[in-house]
């Protein structure tokens, strides 16, 4: 199958994801890595050697891998990571390329020491850089999506998730789940334990496991809505990496889809024909209607972005909620992170957006 072709299933499919192949060099070389920081040798392949290492050794991985050995993972996967997305993305896409750590220790606490836990909540996307305190490494990550905690910058923002240590049942590992009818964003909560953890009812309703294709030496590629969460705590560490990138325009809808864009030299002519595009690939990809209605609130036409935005959403959004989340997109903040005076600023007659943002993106498209 065509790459074109895995990106246009991930957006118009109910399973969010597909996987491809990790080379034998780069993965014996980030093997090697996770060994440098960790600071000593083990064998990621050896269930013994993983039970056997202790919370320092996975603290000090995931400090390094998100620090000293940066840049050398970065030149190990950035090459790959590019051919992947050449088909859709543009160079400068991949401009700031980072490399994540997504580490799990063992169980270690029982059930009456999580009242104890006091779990950091992320009101900076640059704190979601930083390394794991050890609440998240030691507890299973709640059900959730990936579009807030990414600033609301693109329904599209693609994750791969690279998984080092073998699959083993008592190891807490990833999971993901299938929509049932249609792909889009489903209500969330700031909790004691996550600050977008998906409802409870709507968690319940899915149907939760661990993708086959998610195995060492496979890259598994989902996007900013795929719901995923991870399992119990149990006996064996979990080692694994990720890479995030979101892209900086629309264009990826007319590679995908094989649009001609039709573009004047007419910022409203111009809005009015990427709103023509954007509605005839939602017909099929229905999370674009999450991009439609930050279009629309580019364009002032405010009725028409909550009906877009009711479109995408799965179930039904308190109207303050959607309002933060349409703040979200043009200021290029998570949920927790948007403010009042954010949500005011989205209402004047005057448009304002930050760089990066799902609104930048959208006028970045027009370019021509």
């Amino acid at each position: 199958m065509s790459l074109l072709k895995n990106y246009k299933n991930l957006l118009e499919k109910k399973n969010r994801n597909f996987s491809l192949t990790l080379s034998q060099k780069s993965k014996s070389m980030i093997n090697d890595i996770v060994n440098k920081s960790a600071e000593k040798k083990f064998d990621l392949r050896s269930k013994n050697d993983l039970t056997n290492l202790t919370l320092s050794d996975i603290r000090k991985i995931d400090k390094n891998i998100r620090g000293k050995y940066q840049k050398q993972l970065v030149k190990i996967l950035k090459p790959g990571i590019k051919k992947i997305t050449d088909c859709i993305l543009n160079k400068n896409e991949l401009s700031d390329f980072r490399i994540g750590s997504q580490c799990k220790y063992k169980k270690i606490y029982g059930v009456s020491d999580n009242k104890k836990i006091k779990y950091l909540k992320y009101k900076n996307l640059k704190s979601y850089d930083l390394p794991l305190t050890d609440e998240l490494l030691c507890f299973s990550t709640k059900p959730h999506q990936d579009l807030s905690n990414q600033g609301f910058r693109s329904s599209m923002s693609l994750i791969f998730y690279l998984q080092l240590t073998n699959i083993y049942a008592d190891t807490c590992l990833m999971q993901s789940a299938v929509f049932k009818n249609k792909a889009g964003l489903l209500d969330f909560d700031s909790t004691d334990f996550y600050s977008n953890s998906i409802k409870q009812n709507s968690s319940k309703s899915l149907n939760w496991d661990v993708p086959k294709a998610m195995r060492p030496g496979k890259i598994f590629v989902m996007d900013s809505i795929t719901p995923h969460n991870s399992n119990e705590i149990s006996k064996i560490p979990r080692v694994a990496i990720n890479i995030k990138v979101q892209p900086r325009s629309l264009n990826y809808i007319y590679k995908i889809f094989h649009l001609r864009k039709k573009f004047k030299k007419n910022f409203s002519f111009n809005l009015e024909a990427l709103e023509n595009d954007i509605k005839q690939c939602a017909i099929s990809a229905n999370s674009l209607n999450f991009e439609l209605s930050v279009l629309y609130l580019i364009q002032k036409k405010f009725d028409k972005a909550f009906e877009a935005f009711n479109r995408f959403a799965l179930s039904k959004f308190a109207k303050n909620k959607i309002e933060k989340i349409f703040a979200g997109a043009l200021y290029r903040k998570s949920y927790e992170a948007v403010t009042k005076d954010d949500v005011k600023k989205v209402f004047k007659k005057e448009l304002t957006y930050s760089k990066l943002s799902c609104a930048d993106s959208i006028i970045q498209t027009l370019k021509i």
